[in-house]
């Protein structure tokens, strides 16, 4: 069996892209081997695929005090020589990074034992890991066009960002008499997008149907003052099924995580962008931009999220804004890319 090493974790966005990859790349004959964090997202949601995992005790350093930067440094020393003798065991045939601060040791540790290796960029705007490592690695895949600046041309590649096969959707009807409203404030949800959904739920009369995924911090708060006010809104503190989320829904309000981005407009869905106000290097407005720029998506700014704001969005969703909206985020979507991905690893660097 050939072993590929895939690491990518810590949110939603890195680990979900990874696992595309890793299902389509298993069904092609390889076996992947996955590498996240105790830290992440992962080490709850990995349990649930078929594939072995290690966990590393990684921690990201970007934005943190003094202490926290010399802990995170320790961890990451001791990761690096977990990932080295992981690795070694495993003898895989390249090593593919999706970002966050698990990549470093990881993909230095490939570097390191010879085995060729590849860096992912999702997002519009690069971070510190990948720009660190696309040095060392011999391909660079990214998601946009935008993104290839940050990287050596020759070794740069734009692929677009993996995404799970059942979430691509050809066709949409907005022939009905109530929409649904999609609510994602990423997989931990978003304290204020779920103030202001609380905020529309108790002071406005507003005819749609919304299905909403909170985080478990507000999930019992959001569905409490829906019960009361709302009793056909839907409040989950995780969703796990992604694809019979996006196929209930008829517009989504999220954050713009790259993940996220690529999920729904291969999901064919109009947005609304309210970027996280303090992601790293502000790279979720910048995402945002591009699905602004397609004609698929608005975006407010944090600041200016209220129930009275978001009313004002959706009462503006008529059937041909809707549409037009789903068929421009269809065009966005690149439905290839794990197949791209594959060839190009197989023609650049592994042979």
């Amino acid at each position: 069996m050939k072993n590929v090493v895939i690491t990518g974790g810590g949110t939603g966005g890195h680990l979900f892209a990874s696992l595309a990859f890793a299902e389509y790349i298993k069904h092609k004959g390889y076996n992947p081997v996955i590498i996240g964090s105790v830290f992440g997202i992962e080490s709850r949601v990995l349990k649930n695929y078929d594939f072995e995992y290690m966990l590393l005790k990684t921690k990201g350093f970007a934005g943190k005090n003094i202490l926290q930067k010399t802990d995170s440094m320790l961890k990451f020393s001791k990761s690096f020589q977990e990932s080295l003798k992981y690795i070694k065991s495993k003898k895989p045939q390249f090593a593919v990074g999706f970002g966050g601060y698990t990549t470093i040791p990881v993909i230095s540790a490939s570097k390191l034992l010879g085995v060729p290796t590849v860096i992912v960029e999702q997002n519009a705007v690069c971070g510190k890991a990948n720009r660190l490592m696309s040095k060392f690695s011999d391909l660079v895949f990214v998601n946009f066009e935008s993104t290839k600046q940050y990287f050596n041309q020759k070794k740069t590649y734009v692929t677009g960002n993996p995404v799970r096969n059942d979430i691509f959707m050809e066709h949409r009807d907005f022939d009905k008499d109530k929409i649904t409203v999609g609510v994602l404030g990423g997989s931990r949800g978003s304290r204020s997008i779920n103030n202001a959904m609380i905020e529309l739920a108790e002071n406005y009369d507003i005819d749609v149907n919304v299905l909403h995924q909170t985080g478990k911090e507000d999930f019992d708060r959001v569905k409490e003052i829906y019960k009361i006010n709302k009793p056909d809104w839907k409040a989950f503190d995780f969703i796990n099924d992604m694809k019979s989320f996006y196929e209930n829904i008829d517009f989504i309000i999220c954050r713009a995580g790259a993940g996220t981005l690529s999920e729904i407009t291969c999901a064919a869905l109009g947005s609304l962008l309210i970027p996280y106000p303090y992601a790293i290097y502000n790279h979720q407005y910048y995402n945002s931009l591009e699905l602004v720029n397609a004609g698929c998506s608005t975006i407010m700014e944090d600041k200016n999220l209220s129930g009275k704001s978001l009313k004002s969005v959706i009462l503006s969703l008529s059937k041909k804004r809707l549409k037009s909206l789903s068929d421009n985020a269809k065009l966005m979507c690149k439905r290839d890319v794990c197949s791209v991905m594959l060839k190009t690893i197989k023609n650049k660097i592994i042979g």
